[in-house]
């Protein structure tokens, strides 16, 4: 007894000691790494490879990408049964056959991936992914496959699985019947993006889905959240979160998302809606989060009450390049029905530099804990606005146009709960002790000044000992504060001049006294010498006060523009397409959304130049001549004057905007062309100083509504 006892032992350990001996390597086409998590995952890869090899016990994950795998036979994946697979991806081989048996024996499959496995029918993947009968798969993924249809019964073998989580992506599936997700009863979340959808029916869609995402599709509209029969019931009443961003989305209506009792988070990012309308969200009682970057390309109109919800917390409009300075925007309804908005995303849009305007519109946003205003085209920061914020713990300015102010009171004053202050990239040169209220610096966390303009004189001594005392976090100091004056120091670490020993006598009065004089004889100079070298500048700057005058006169509108197809009917010489195409275009249609008609562009070909113009002049709400020496030369450009100008005798003179591009030579100036010119004001392009000014004028001019009677000279 006691011998075989003995021998059975002796076996055991001659076993264990074989299969140690015997302990699987990781395959040469195949790298096996211990992830982040822990768990170890083998990656293989090679057009080499033709077959799934072992791999070590710990195997939890395996990748094969790029192999020479094509058919895949019942026992394709045997070498994967001996380790505790959990998670498999198939990614671009060349696979066109798997066994409609093939995945039945990994049981512990908990997700499973097939991307840019192109050769392979859909109908192949229905039939073998609808035999695993494991109940531990929780996730599935397939992505880049280029199908064109999802049938209908896809997912019917899975009727008793416990998946939660379904990503089906980068296809081509215009319509699509959410039905075909029914049996997944337990499905938590579906992403549809980037499947060119067009229309999709969410009839059948499974009840517990709390996350749904249908961006970078083709939708026209939101879909519809109710049921056909009865409405008022939800199809998605657990839904939280929702993504809609980069669909083909215009408008979003008042009822738009009904039947949605749970969303919490909506996102709508990249949608080319160029209006908000009032109360679109007042239908999702605990909404959350709402995103709106990039949404309008740009955004043009904002009605009262848009943002009308007690429960929206989150709302980031970034990169709308709004004007929030418009005289149809209404600053005081945009945020009064917003009580709860905590956070607030506003970079890239532009702003009143009237004060009362910007009090109006934050001055409901009394628990804002986060506003962020970088390149918002801020030159001065607005005095008493920000002290309204009283929650308010972190403020972004950064890459503005702020320079120095010495009334940090009115500014910042008793905004003691702020924590973390940035004005990184602006033109800040001094920091003194009326820069900041000394309760608000005292608070302060976190304060970034990088990438500013600092002058390095005695006028700086303020800021370089508080620096040295301060227990503030100074962000990306001392690396990114640079000295930027006197000249003997640009370029100079400002902590190398902090360090440094300073000599800073007092102020002589005397010296007040001489730099005024000084100062107002530069003045008056500065005046004269502007007089005398910027009078298109002056000349544009009138033109635009002039536009303005006849605005608040109240001319009553004849026909808008949206009654045209496009804002404006350019006539320009061939010679100067490039700018016309490269600064013209770019400005006003890009920039600022109109639509200009462009006759290299949008002239039909096959018609007569004479049926074009006509064609498009109806079209077009008003005329843009673009003049010029080379222009002058043309008899052609003249004639199409001729043409243009019976519409300014029906319709007064604010149908045009003249533009001189280049002056013309007194020899190339024609009776005809000098009787346009004294019938209408012209606007002088000028680069440099006085360009910003230049395009004003020419937006406004091509805004302003046409007068009624015909407008005189202004």
């Amino acid at each position: 007894m006691r011998l075989y006892i003995l021998f059975v032992v002796s076996l055991g350990f001659l076993d264990l000691s074989h299969s140690y001996l015997m302990q699987i390597e990781c395959h040469k086409n195949c790298k096996c790494k211990v992830r982040h998590s822990g768990r170890h995952e083998a990656v293989c890869s090679g057009r080499d490879l033709h077959y799934i090899p072992q791999f070590p016990d710990k195997i939890v994950s395996v990748i094969m990408s790029k192999t020479n795998l094509t058919y895949i036979d019942r026992n394709g994946f045997q070498n994967l049964t001996y380790i505790r697979l959990k998670e498999f991806t198939l990614n671009n081989n060349l696979v066109t056959f798997i066994h409609k048996n093939a995945f039945v024996n990994l049981a512990f499959l908990a997700c499973l991936r097939i991307y840019k496995e192109t050769h392979l029918e859909v109908n192949v993947i229905k039939v073998s992914v609808g035999n695993m009968k494991t109940t531990n798969l929780r996730s599935l993924y397939f992505q880049n496959n280029n199908w064109l249809l999802l049938p209908i019964d896809m997912f019917s073998g899975l009727i008793e699985s416990q998946i939660r989580n379904l990503q089906i992506k980068g296809n081509s599936l215009p319509k699509l019947q959410c039905s075909t997700f029914s049996p997944l009863k337990k499905l938590q979340k579906l992403f549809l993006d980037k499947n060119e959808i067009e229309h999709i029916d969410l009839t059948g869609i499974p009840k517990d889905l709390v996350d749904l995402r249908l961006n970078e599709n083709l939708l026209p509209k939101v879909p519809e959240w109710c049921t056909k029969n009865r409405r008022g019931i939800s199809l998605v009443n657990k839904l939280e979160t929702l993504d809609l961003s980069d669909n083909i989305i215009g408008d979003i209506r008042i009822n738009a998302f009904l039947c949605l009792p749970n969303l919490r988070k909506l996102l709508l990012n990249r949608i080319p809606m160029k209006r908000i309308r009032s109360n679109i969200f007042v239908n999702l009682p605990i909404l959350h989060s709402v995103e709106l970057s990039k949404i309008g390309f740009p955004l043009q109109t904002i009605d009262g009450y848009a943002f009308n919800s007690s429960s929206l917390s989150h709302l980031c409009m970034d990169d709308a390049n709004f004007h929030f300075n418009q005289d149809e925007f209404n600053t005081q309804t945009c945020f009064s029905l917003s009580p709860n908005l905590s956070f607030l995303n506003l970079n890239n849009n532009f702003f009143p530099k009237n004060e009362i305007k910007m009090q109006q519109l934050f001055s409901p946003l009394v628990r804002l804990k986060q506003l962020m205003m970088s390149s918002a085209n801020l030159y001065i920061l607005p005095k008493n606005v920000f002290p309204y914020l009283i929650s308010l713990e972190t403020l972004t300015l950064s890459s503005n146009r702020l320079t120095d102010w010495n009334d940090g009171s009115e500014i910042f004053g008793n905004m003691t709960s702020l924590r973390n202050l940035y004005l990184k990239d602006n033109f800040i040169k001094i920091v003194n002790k009326k820069t900041f209220p000394a309760d608000v610096l005292n608070s302060l966390t976190v304060l970034d000044l990088s990438f500013n303009s600092f002058v390095c004189t005695c006028d700086q001594l303020w800021f370089t000992e508080w620096i040295k005392t301060t227990n503030v976090n100074l962000l990306s100091y001392p690396t990114l504060y640079q000295c930027r004056a006197p000249p003997a120091l640009d370029g100079t670490l400002f902590q190398k001049y902090v360090n440094s020993s300073k000599e800073c006598p007092p102020w002589n009065p005397i010296y007040t006294t001489v730099i005024i004089l000084l100062l107002s004889a530069a003045v008056l100079a500065v005046i004269f010498a502007i007089i005398m070298k910027c009078q298109t500048n002056i000349k544009n700057y009138l033109y635009l006060w002039r536009i303005n005058y006849n605005r608040r006169k109240g001319y009553l509108p004849l026909q808008d523009a949206d009654d045209f197809e496009y804002h404006a009917f350019v006539v320009y010489c061939d010679a100067d397409r490039h700018w016309v195409h490269h600064k013209f275009l770019k400005k006003l249609e890009q920039d600022e959304g109109m639509k200009l008609c462009i006759h290299h562009r949008d002239f039909e070909i096959g018609e007569s130049i004479t049926a074009n113009i006509n064609n498009y002049l109806e079209k077009s709400w008003k005329v843009v001549v673009i003049l010029s020496n080379d222009f002058a030369k043309s008899e052609w450009c003249q004639w199409e004057v001729d043409v243009v100008q019976e519409r300014r005798r029906r319709q007064g003179r604010d149908v045009f905007l003249l533009i001189m591009l280049k002056n013309i030579d007194s020899k190339h100036m024609t009776n005809q062309l000098r009787a346009l010119l004294d019938s209408a004001s012209s606007l002088k392009y000028h680069v440099g100083v006085g360009e910003e000014l230049f395009w004003t004028a020419a937006v406004e001019t091509l805004r302003k509504p046409l007068g009624h009677p015909p407008t005189a000279l202004l």
